[in-house]
């Protein structure tokens, strides 16, 4: 299998990587034959006509003639294409939706149609290439794919939705579906703790030599769920049984997932020594251990999420290389990296028309972007995306920074999300979440000023509360900080995931005395900020010696 594999994987990426190569040569002129693809393609859209795409020459036209939008601004006309309408943003019908949280409480579905998802084959296709050039041997074996459910409904149009890195597990090439140590259903099981033991028992059954997911904390909670049940997985691979003798109750969907895996299961004795020889030699079920040929694992190593990478160590031995997956979202697929241990990718350029704005300027408004062809290095800027899926001119709300250039195209790594956005471990915490939390909250302590900080190390939120009048310790610690923690995961879907996987913590709450808001305003002026461009910072990446100087009670969930 691993000769046949490497052979596809180089076939179908070829072709691809070479168009990539030349492109890198001239990103301008790869850049400006997109767009002018793009708008050709979509010209007769209702968006397309209302924007005058048919007479759009240039970059320069596009940029004066169509706004910069949220998607906000574009829900309107998602809304009409998940009813079924046809032609509204795209001339070729979405054959799905990415459903990722939205600024307020209602998610976004981002459409995708079949130009975008052979864009987004094409980027993993050279992302496997590349990596098989450095790693020869990591397709060998089989592959750990840790992914969401593809599918997860179906909108009123008849048009399937689900999660971005179950459409980019499925569009991996088949041949490399085959030596999958997880089938896709099982990224349909709804209990967590059931489908992190799933995982569990049909991966150790086999020997893995590349693991990959966007998460690394979703590496750290599999390895942990492992060890957790790590006699009952062995015995569960001996028998050839799902499992047996384990505290899960599952639903009617659930259980019919686990009848159709049961039925595919037959006893692997020898499977099972080896594990127990790790067990002995180890005292727990290590992934190291069990899967000795293991030669690549690929995550995001960046940014916020890529803190949790050093977390790995305990689980995954050091030595084996790590690759990024690269700049992925919902509304498109920006880099591919090209080396490993570094957040790093070029930028794809066929997958999206991009423009910039450079941090600090007016630059999302402005007329005149700059292209990928005019970034300097070291500089980092907003990024403006256009692509097949139906994003025009989308403010993606992604910092990046310039760290290079690959021929004469830029290398860019993720920063952070925008200022109104937080970001622990893939939920996307917005501003406007938390203000309808505290809102719906209907707290009798009406909250006058707050604000949110992520805490890293701990995977949580800290949340600071300033008071307009005394406050009820036993309410807010029994009653207003779980039901804040329970109003957030019901706006926030990706918040929710997160929290019931365990890959995020519930929040703590720190009320503020009454000084707080006023030194803070004090110390910004001393700083050299005038007085009337003072702003209240809601949402910021670290706490501060004035924050914690204000502190006058903490609480937290007395059980999580």
């Amino acid at each position: 299998m691993g000769f046949l594999l490497r052979r596809l994987v180089r076939l179908k990426g070829g072709g691809y990587h070479r168009a990539f190569e030349d492109a890198t040569h001239d990103p301008g002129a790869a850049q400006a034959a997109l767009l002018a693809d793009i708008l050709k393609q979509n010209r007769a859209t209702d968006y397309g006509r209302e924007h005058g795409f048919s007479k759009l020459r240039s970059g320069q036209a596009f940029a004066r003639e169509v706004p910069v939008v949220t998607f906000d601004d574009l829900s309107p006309y998602v809304d009409r294409m998940k009813a079924g309408e046809h032609r509204v943003l795209t001339a070729h019908d979405p054959v799905m939706f990415n459903v990722t949280s939205g600024t307020t409480d209602a998610p976004k579905y981002v459409p995708l149609t079949k130009p975008g998802l052979r864009c987004t084959a094409s980027r993993s296709r050279e992302w496997l290439y590349r990596a098989l050039q450095d790693h020869p041997q990591f397709l060998d074996r089989a592959t750990l794919c840790i992914a969401g459910a593809s599918v997860e409904g179906v909108t009123a149009g008849g048009v399937p939705y689900g999660s971005a890195s179950g459409m980019m597990y499925e569009s991996l090439p088949g041949a490399l579906h085959r030596s999958c140590a997880l089938p896709f259903s099982v990224s349909r099981i709804r209990d967590h703790e059931l489908r992190y033991y799933v995982m569990c028992r049909m991966a150790f059954a086999r020997d893995v030599s590349f693991v990959v997911t966007p998460n690394p904390g979703a590496l750290v909670r599999f390895a942990e769920t492992g060890i957790r049940y790590q006699e009952r997985i062995v015995r569960s691979i001996r028998d050839g049984v799902l499992r047996r003798d384990l505290p899960f109750d599952p639903d009617a969907a659930d259980a019919r997932i686990l009848a159709q895996l049961d039925a595919r299961l037959r006893p692997n004795r020898v499977r099972a020594g080896a594990l127990d020889d790790v067990m002995r030699r180890h005292g727990k079920l290590l992934p190291s251990a069990c899967w000795p040929g293991l030669k690549l694992l690929g995550c995001w190593l960046g940014s916020t999420i890529g803190l949790q990478t050093p977390k790995l160590n305990a689980f995954f031995d050091p030595g084996v290389p790590r690759r990024d997956i690269g700049l992925l979202a919902s509304e498109g697929c920006i880099t591919i990296p090209c080396q490993d241990h570094t957040s790093s990718g070029i930028l794809a350029l066929h997958n999206n028309y991009y423009e910039f704005a450079p941090v600090g300027e007016d630059g999302p408004t402005d007329q005149h972007p700059l292209g990928c062809h005019e970034l300097s290095v070291g500089q980092q800027y907003r990024i403006i995306l256009t692509n097949h899926n139906g994003l025009y001119r989308y403010d993606l709300d992604d910092i990046i920074e310039v760290k290079g250039f690959y021929n004469q195209t830029p290398v860019i790594t993720f920063v952070r999300k925008g200022d109104d956005i937080l970001n622990i471990t893939g939920e996307k915490l917005h501003v406007n979440h938390v203000m309808r939390a505290l809102q719906m909250l209907k707290a009798d302590n009406a909250v006058s000023t707050f604000r949110v900080i992520p805490n890293y190390g701990d995977l949580r939120y800290e949340l600071m509360l300033q008071l307009e009048s005394d406050h009820d310790d036993e309410w807010l610690r029994k009653q207003a900080l779980p039901r804040l923690d329970r109003i957030l995961c019901e706006i926030n879907i990706e918040y929710r995931a997160k929290r019931a996987s365990g890959r995020l913590n519930a929040p703590v709450l720190h009320v503020m005395d009454r000084g707080w808001t006023e030194d803070d305003r004090v110390q910004a002026v001393k700083a050299g900020q005038r007085e009337a461009q003072y702003k209240w910072r809601t949402m910021v990446g670290s706490m501060s010696e004035l924050d914690t100087r204000h502190i006058q009670e903490t609480m937290q969930v007395s059980h999580d």
